[in-house]
């Protein structure tokens, strides 16, 4: 089954996805905190994508993007974020990620994307 960590700060935010991701076949697993997503990181051998906020307290998605792409290279990041001036111009060009999507285009996109990414075989995702 394919494991995907959601790292979002909005506690109902989080708990959408987590739940919109799980019934679409997912084995998911959630942090709220920079400090948090890099401890789950590093106590695993890593999920198939990271749902990445780009502000998370703590230490934010923006400081730890460097770390993840380098240490967990085969893992697939999928920026869901309030700040569209990152999009385009820096992130996707910058750095090896899956997708950037705007918060305010709420979740559809991005649940799809992760779907299109990881398609479901067999009974999962149905």
């Amino acid at each position: 089954m394919i494991k995907i960590l959601v790292a979002e700060d909005n506690k109902d935010l989080n708990m959408i996805m987590v739940k919109r991701l799980e019934a679409s076949g997912f084995a998911v697993e959630s942090v709220d905190t920079g400090y948090a997503l890099l401890g789950h990181l590093k106590a695993s051998d890593g999920p198939d994508a990271i749902i990445l906020d780009l502000m998370l307290p703590g230490r934010s998605g923006i400081e730890l993007l460097d770390t993840i792409i380098d240490k967990w290279e085969k893992t697939k990041v999928f920026i869901f974020s309030a700040y569209s001036q990152y999009g385009e111009r820096h992130m996707v060009k910058n750095y090896s990620i899956a997708g950037y999507f705007c918060k305010s285009d709420g979740l559809d996109k991005l649940i799809d994307a992760v779907k299109d990414e990881f398609p479901p075989t067999g009974e999962e995702g149905r």
